[in-house]
């Protein structure tokens, strides 16, 4: 039975190191009698110290409870320290959990399917998704049983008694069950580290909600001190978003939205200029095809267009208005990018951009005699001397 099932409140023990085995940049040392809690069941694992070397990770193998650390230490007598504030938090963590899920299950029959307990934020997975309301009533409840102080005790089933426990999920362990009893709330089997009586957990409060895995929704939580560590990293962030942009915090909202709806219609009309200009620029661009001689006219616009999205409207634009074939392209970084009109029959337009990608490694395609294709700046000379030659040539 490990020490930490029953007494999960020392932090500060006495054990004789059993072993200490050299394990890639560290050593891995075991104890004759370990309070340190390994990762498992979703709760992170304990940190301290062995002596003077700190215990970065505790995993359990084959049953038992191995210690990382980066110091050698010799077999003998030793004082072990937990750093009590993480075991605090994990302990706050894992109770709320239990009891964060039993409220969606008791008042809604919504399943917890799995959990995850991080070292500051923690998430459960539910069977479906809950209305704001819902969520709102579930963590009402949980910070209602936190509130009165209930019990929370350990008791172990052994194969054949379970059915004396009401446990909220059939148990995934054979063998002797350790079951988590939350008074008149909650009965989970777990092999966590949980507070005793609920008010430990001191507040329960949830965070982002998100869609995963098809019909799952995921539910961040936070608890105990986690939960007022949140609460003031959302707060500091009210109070600049209000300073910055001049309102009050209960104001925010309605500010936000106004200042959204403002920006949406200054992009609205930005976009109109921005056509105009492109369109003013597609006539230039339609002389200076028409007014060469060339039967391949190549354009670099990486003076004019910022974008390729702008790019790619130009191509377009001006492939529809002219019967010579041409490459616009510009530059980005090591990248070039290229819309190429091929005014010539479709099948050796394509016959064209295959040579280009299987000869030359271009990426990229098309249809009707107009591409977008891209490749990098150096081939750029190879590229286009490949298609002035096949559309002069046919």
């Amino acid at each position: 039975m490990r020490p930490y099932y029953d007494d999960p409140y020392t932090t500060e023990f006495n054990a004789n190191v059993t072993e200490c085995i050299s394990r890639g940049d560290g050593f891995a040392v075991l104890l004759d009698n370990s309070y340190f809690y390994p990762t498992s069941g979703g709760q992170e694992h304990d940190t301290g110290f062995i002596g003077e070397a700190e215990v970065t990770d505790v995993i359990e193998e084959d049953d038992r409870v191995v210690h990382i650390v980066p110091l050698e230490v010799k077999p003998g007598p030793t004082t072990c320290t937990i750093h009590r504030k993480r075991r605090i938090g994990n302990m706050q963590q894992h109770t709320g959990q239990h009891m964060l899920s039993a409220a969606f299950d008791i008042l809604y029959g919504i399943e917890t399917v799995s959990s995850r307990l991080g070292e500051y934020v923690g998430s459960i997975d539910l069977s479906r998704q809950p209305t704001e309301t819902e969520i709102s009533e579930a963590v009402e409840l949980v910070n209602m049983i936190i509130r009165e102080d209930r019990p929370v005790t350990v008791h172990y089933a052994e194969p054949g008694k379970l059915a004396e426990f009401n446990l909220r999920k059939p148990p995934k362990v054979d063998g002797t069950v350790r079951i988590i009893d939350v008074k008149d709330f909650d009965m989970s089997a777990c092999g966590g580290t949980h507070c005793t009586h609920t008010s430990e957990v001191g507040v329960v409060l949830t965070g982002i909600i998100e869609k995963v895995k098809g019909s799952l929704t995921r539910i961040e939580f936070f608890c105990g001190e986690r939960a007022l560590k949140r609460y003031y990293e959302l707060f500091g962030s009210a109070r600049e978003s209000s300073r910055l942009i001049s309102a009050g915090i209960d104001d925010l909202p309605s500010a936000i939205r106004k200042i959204k709806a403002h920006i949406q219609e200054r992009e609205s009309r930005v976009k109109e200029l921005s056509g105009k200009i492109l369109r003013s620029v597609c006539d230039g661009l339609v002389q200076r095809v028409e007014g060469t001689g060339d039967s391949f006219v190549v354009i670099d616009l990486s003076q004019e267009i910022e974008s390729t999205e702008d790019l790619r409207f130009v191509g377009s634009c001006v492939s529809k208005r002219t019967k010579k074939s041409f490459a616009f392209h510009r530059a980005e970084g090591n990248i070039c990018y290229m819309n190429l009109n091929l005014a010539v029959e479709e099948s050796q337009a394509n016959s064209i951009v295959d040579s280009l990608r299987s000869d030359l490694g271009v990426k990229g395609g098309g249809r009707g005699g107009y591409y977008s294709i891209t490749f990098e700046i150096p081939a750029i000379e190879k590229v286009v001397g490949l298609v002035r030659s096949r559309v002069r040539n046919g």
